[in-house]
């Protein structure tokens, strides 16, 4: 639920992404925004040098791996040691205080808000030149602030995933619910599929030893493929070959099944399992691998899949 009011008609407002892709925060159409650095986004009115606004956000880990309330427990805690006072908005634990500073000799006022949703905290700030705190434009942005704060939305989750010989660091982000076309595969995804497990076995004996492309076997086929300078296959080739194995690997130990999934951004391949409706776009989390050379990813991705299974089955049972 909003909280803000007023009577004049709201500002209207453009959704952007939050440094990491963690979320997103709306600001004024008629703002500038940019990246001031890779860690903090800034923003202010074009033309003006009287305020400017800034957010940048962290991952919070618990030992107890809730990441579902982590930021709004860390916020909470922060405002109890700092004694400053402590809000809850929905999902979301909020403080706020002021700090006096000075640039080049120019007094400034800095009021920060500390945001803890989900297990990230943004820290969100409004620097001020403080002779002009009182002039229309500030007020009018310091009035806009609630609704900034009430667009944030985190959609990316940080969890810590134990496996037998190591922890593993991921991120799970949460996309927004649209409809969905869900089918099973008919003849022409079967005709993809055995084409494309034939090209994942020639990629094997090409860059791994030859036997079951298991999750470790396809991370040494992945990033021995990357690091060939000599003529080699395509990206759709292995993006292809390298997701239909993973994903025939998620069917045959994991009980998946191939799907198509049809949805407003448009089809893709995906294998489904019953618990939790787990879904995972093998074709696609390659194709992403690629992009971002990311050589060795499959362990990972397997241990996440199994962590997402393990999180549905224990779902099922509270109810």
């Amino acid at each position: 639920m909003a909280f803000w009011f007023g009577k004049k008609k709201p500002a209207e407002l453009r959704e952007v992404t939050l440094p990491g892709e963690v979320g997103t925060i709306s600001f004024p159409v008629d703002f500038t925004v940019e990246m001031e650095n890779e860690r903090t986004l800034l923003a202010y009115p074009k033309g003006e040098n009287a305020v400017s606004l800034r957010a940048s956000s962290m991952s919070i880990a618990r030992k107890d791996g809730n990441v579902q309330t982590a930021g709004k427990i860390a916020v909470k805690e922060h405002a109890e040691k700092k004694r400053h006072q402590y809000y809850e908005i929905g999902d979301k634990g909020l403080l706020s205080y002021d700090r006096p500073s000075e640039q080049d000799g120019v007094p400034l006022l800095i009021k920060y808000w500390y945001i803890g949703s989900k297990n990230t905290l943004v820290i969100f700030s409004a620097t001020i030149i403080d002779a002009k705190r009182n002039t229309k434009v500030v007020k009018s942005l310091l009035d806009l602030i609630p609704r900034i704060l009430d667009s944030l939305k985190i959609t990316k989750t940080y969890r810590v995933i134990a496996a037998e010989d190591r922890k593993v660091e991921a991120f799970f982000t949460t996309v927004a619910s649209f409809p969905q076309g869900i089918t099973p595969f008919g003849p022409k995804e079967n005709a993809w599929l055995h084409e494309s497990l034939g090209e994942a076995k020639a990629l094997g004996m090409r860059y791994g030893s030859g036997g079951d492309l298991t999750p470790e076997e396809l991370d040494v086929v992945f990033s021995r493929w990357m690091g060939e300078e000599e003529e080699k296959e395509t990206d759709v080739a292995v993006a292809n070959g390298l997701g239909a194995a993973f994903g025939g690997y998620l069917v045959e130990h994991h009980g998946f099944c191939w799907v198509v999934v049809t949805d407003k951004y448009g089809t893709e391949y995906a294998v489904r399992h019953s618990v939790g409706e787990t879904t995972a776009f093998p074709r696609t989390s390659v194709q992403k691998r690629i992009e971002r050379r990311c050589p060795e990813f499959f362990r990972d991705l397997h241990l996440g899949v199994l962590d997402e299974l393990r999180r549905g089955e224990q779902e099922r049972r509270a109810l």
